[in-house]
């Protein structure tokens, strides 16, 4: 784990485009900190130059040095407030567009690993503990010291041998803040985990909501939530303990600094050593430094919880892409035939989900990957727009290896439809229009006519308008289904990889869709994930998929003729029988 001066020097960074208001800033910081140590020597004036010596010049002229020096000090404050404010929103702003930018250079396994809530939390409440430490602690550091400098100087020059005895217990005062400070850092790290982790839990019940009332688990949820939520006040209750005992720690220190402060000066303004403008204005100078040193106290709790945050953010920014751009990038050649290589890929060190994998998908060909559950189908679909990378062999398109390819030039070239679709909670008409910008409405429309929802969406209250809910689920699955295949239409890429692109949807409805898909596999290189073999049969070439190795390959009939994994598969459907004619051929291979 890096330390806290390199995180916090990596924070710093975050200052560099806001140098002009920082520096203007830390000017009435600075002004508004040394204008505390004017306070005492006013006072030292008003009470031996106006009361002892009765000098009216002064008396009139004392008035007036306070409004000027009001007015004055209350600019420095508006203005190092304002500009540190301003700062820390715009430091925000730019860390979040940086997490932002960031995430969407990872690869989706990254997002397997981490739950979306947890991310969420990171990009929120995390960012706002890192503007504090950057803005609000780092403004009280300034500030504040300049202030304890200001008053030391003041309290030293009027009385050295008070200002020694005043400050001899500062050392003391240092401990308990430095034990606590390291406390509240394990501390807020656990709350700002155990944010993330409850977000995910109410993520999980609003999403799964169906799920929860279906299997009658209201209650139970309901208490493994209070648990969790029992448990994150838990830690945040003692964080604000630990901030609490700061405070009166340190206020019972200074109590008795100034009370032997008061105790020593009383006798010596008795016996005639100091007057009592120096004794009053050295007492003042004392009283003024605890409010600085109180907020200087807490700063370093502050500091700690702002690190546990920082940890978090920067746990995410430095997180490696594992799919990236090479170096020296190589164009794609006008070839659109896929080439798999002696390719093996494994998601745990133990269990390698494809092997060896050797397949030639030729150009304008329809290839279908079948197989159950587990067996590699969709990881070697997810390799084609390198979703994953290969541990070992190639995949090539056109003969290039596109791992030397952008991967914007590559996958400009593919379009996807699965079978759990997801849609963005905006209008029908930008859902199927992403990621093709400058198109017609023209164009949108005849993409969705293609794909059979044109009608449905004609009879929407706002049309292509109408907006689709979070995740499209304003929309019937078979909606949302057919908006992807409009979608992927639209793209018109050369390649296609379809996750059972029909699953979701009735007889009817599929049939018009298959009737599209059929017209959109035209010319294009194909490649479908089956799960229902009655899908497969007008395939060009249809691979049999098991533990991640291919088994078998050829057209259906010639697979049936075989008697071999194909063949088997295709049996099942007999068990699965319920009287109706075309049951035979919708065997459903998870």
């Amino acid at each position: 784990m890096k330390t806290s001066l390199q995180l916090y020097r990596r924070v710093l960074a975050y200052l560099r485009p806001h140098r002009r208001d920082f520096v203007l800033a830390l000017i009435c910081m600075v002004l508004f900190g040394a204008s505390d140590g004017a306070v005492p020597f006013l006072v030292k004036h008003i009470l031996d130059d106006v009361f002892q010596h009765q000098d009216q010049t002064l008396l009139y002229l004392l008035p007036l040095v306070l409004v000027v020096y009001a007015v004055l000090r209350a600019l420095f404050d508006f203005g190092q407030q304002y500009l540190m404010a301003r700062i820390g929103h715009r430091v925000i702003r730019d860390m979040r567009n940086g997490l932002n930018d960031h995430l969407l250079k990872l690869e989706p396994g990254f997002f397997v690993r981490h739950e979306s809530a947890d991310l969420t939390a990171r990009m929120t409440s995390d960012v706002v503990l890192v503007r504090s430490l950057l803005t609000e602690t780092a403004a009280a550091i300034i500030r504040d010291s300049i202030r304890v400098v200001a008053l030391l100087v003041a309290a030293i020059y009027l009385d050295p041998v008070l200002a020694v005895i005043a400050f001899v217990f500062f050392p003391i005062g240092i401990y308990p803040v430095y034990r606590f400070g390291r406390r509240m850092r394990k501390l807020s790290r656990v709350g700002q985990e155990g944010i993330g982790k409850l977000s995910a839990r109410l993520q999980e019940s609003i999403l799964g909501n169906r799920v929860v009332k279906i299997f009658g688990r209201e209650k139970f949820e309901s208490e493994r939530f209070h648990t969790e939520n029992q448990a994150l006040t838990d830690t945040f209750v003692r964080s604000e303990k630990i901030r609490a005992l700061t405070g009166p720690i340190n206020e019972v220190l200074a109590t008795l600094v100034i009370s032997g402060v008061i105790l020593y000066g009383g006798f010596s303004v008795i016996g005639g050593v100091r007057t009592q403008g120096d004794f009053v204005a050295f007492l003042i100078s004392v009283f003024l430094l605890y409010d600085p040193f109180k907020k200087l106290s807490r700063v370093h709790n502050t500091v700690q919880q702002g690190m546990a945050g920082v940890e978090r953010i920067f746990g995410i920014l430095d997180s490696a892409p594992k799919i990236a751009d090479p170096a020296q990038p190589m164009a794609l050649g006008g070839s659109n035939t896929i080439e798999f290589d002696r390719v093996d890929f494994s998601y745990e060190a133990e269990r390698q989900a494809v092997c060896e994998i050797n397949l030639k998908i030729e150009e304008r060909t329809r290839v279908a990957l079948v197989g159950f559950s587990g067996s590699g189908k969709s990881t070697l679909a997810d390799l084609i727009p390198r979703f994953i990378d290969p541990q070992k062999g190639a995949v090539r398109i056109g003969g290039i290896d596109i791992s030397r390819v952008r991967l914007t030039e590559l996958r400009a070239r593919i379009a996807m439809v699965g079978q759990h679709t997801f849609l963005f909670n905006d209008t029908i008409y930008n859902n199927i229009a992403y990621g093709c910008p400058g198109v017609t409405r023209e164009q949108v429309m005849a993409a969705a006519r293609a794909a059979y929802a044109h009608d449905f969406i004609g009879m929407l209250p706002n049309g292509y308008e109408s907006i689709v809910g979070e995740g499209g689920f304003a929309l019937s699955g078979g909606e949302r289904q057919r908006i992807a295949i409009a979608r992927a239409i639209l793209k018109d890429a050369p390649i296609l990889i379809l996750d059972e692109a029909t699953a979701s949807l009735d007889n009817r409805a599929e049939r018009e869709v298959q009737a599209a898909l059929d017209a959109l596999e035209r010319d294009r290189t194909t490649v479908v994930i089956a799960h229902r073999l009655s899908t497969v049969r007008s395939a060009d070439l249809i691979v049999v998929m098991r533990d991640g190795r291919i088994v078998e390959t050829g057209k259906h009939q010639e697979l049936l003729h075989r008697a071999g994994e194909y063949a088997r598969l295709h049996a099942m459907q007999f068990e699965q029988q319920s009287g109706a004619a075309d049951a035979a051929d919708e065997i459903i291979i998870n």
